[in-house]
């Protein structure tokens, strides 16, 4: 009989035991502000809004470069 070892227990140990998922009341009212909610979109999208910005001005100074490189090679 083969046992494979995974962290230190065999499989077959760790067939007779069953995981305990952990339990979430749905009953718990939580208070949500739509404004936050709101505001962390428009913070989120600013924020891409930058990357994105960034990432083209990158791509374009490394184009210029690269054609300016080429054009004093020649």
């Amino acid at each position: 009989m083969i046992r494979i070892f995974d962290n230190n227990k065999s499989k077959s140990e760790s067939k007779g035991k069953k995981k305990n998922i952990p339990v979430q009341y749905i009953d718990q009212k939580r208070i949500v502000d739509i404004n936050k909610l709101l505001n962390r979109v428009k913070i989120d999208q600013k924020n891409e809004r930058k990357r994105k910005i960034i990432f083209y001005s990158f791509g374009i100074l490394g184009l210029s470069l690269l054609g300016t490189l080429i054009t004093f090679l020649k």
